[in-house]
């Protein structure tokens, strides 16, 4: 009988199933380590809480924080966590939504739980986070103020994305502490319609028509509030208000009440 040739060898063969065997725990493998690199949380207040409070406690050199001030319970708790990492010298920076300032009970919170807390405003949304030391973070998703999503992130290239974002924000914000530092004139009513005016492009006197008050008088509360909101310009002093959160562009507030100007 001729052969055409001879097959593989009980040894061939079981060195080929041996090779195929680890490709496939290979390829087990880094698909546990995926699941691990983002791994997902249940959507539960006191879940993510713990998650976060652990980060933070681990934190040793510096935590970004993003906050949009909703599930206060949840909010206050992580407030209270930031104050005692930046008591134990971790460089902890937090942005939070203006809307905040709204919330006086929040902000008292955060002045007696979390002075050494670098926290600043701004007025776009947010995607909560939490990143600790750069190797590892958290993020969730809110919805009518409940946790939706969450998951913890340890992939590199997930938390420098997040790292891109919370630093892009964080150069547009501006810092509580310059809010705070504004007097009760630059926080009325009638200021935020002065700045509405600036920020529109009414001439003076259109404005101090639609005030009630002579161009004189108008244009030296001008020069107060700009000053104060430690603006170069007009314009400035306009988009200075919008980063303050003292002014929101979309609400007409030359509609209300005239109020009174210093004479």
């Amino acid at each position: 009988m001729e052969y055409l040739g001879a097959g593989p060898s009980n040894d061939e063969i079981e060195r080929t199933l041996l090779e195929a065997r680890k490709l496939v725990e290979m390829a087990v493998d880094r698909h546990r380590n995926a699941e691990r690199l983002v791994a997902s949380l249940d959507p539960d207040e006191d879940t993510v809480g713990v998650a976060v409070e652990h980060m933070i406690a681990s934190a040793r050199h510096h935590l970004a924080v993003a906050l949009s001030g909703e599930g206060e319970e949840g909010t206050h708790q992580l407030i209270v966590q930031l104050g005692r990492a930046a008591a134990r010298g971790v460089d902890v920076k937090l942005l939070v939504r203006a809307s905040v300032l709204r919330n006086r009970h929040l902000l008292e919170h955060m002045d007696r739980c979390a002075p050494g807390v670098e926290t600043r405003l701004v007025r776009a949304s947010l995607q909560e986070m939490v990143i600790a030391d750069s190797v590892v973070g958290a993020m969730w998703i809110r919805n009518g103020g409940a946790v939706r999503e969450a998951a913890v992130v340890r992939a590199t290239a997930v938390l420098r994305n997040l790292r891109t974002l919370f630093g892009a924000s964080w150069s547009g914000s501006a810092a509580l502490d310059d809010y705070r530092r504004l007097s009760d004139r630059s926080r009325s009513a009638l200021a935020r319609r002065i700045l509405l005016a600036l920020s529109s492009g009414r001439t003076d006197e259109a404005a101090a028509r639609e005030l009630g008050v002579s161009v004189r008088t108008y244009r030296r509360n001008v020069a107060e509030i700009t000053r104060e909101l430690g603006a170069s310009s007009r314009f400035q002093a306009g988009a200075r208000a919008v980063e303050l959160g003292l002014l929101c562009p979309t609400v007409d507030l030359m509609s209300s009440g005239s109020g009174q100007l210093a004479g």
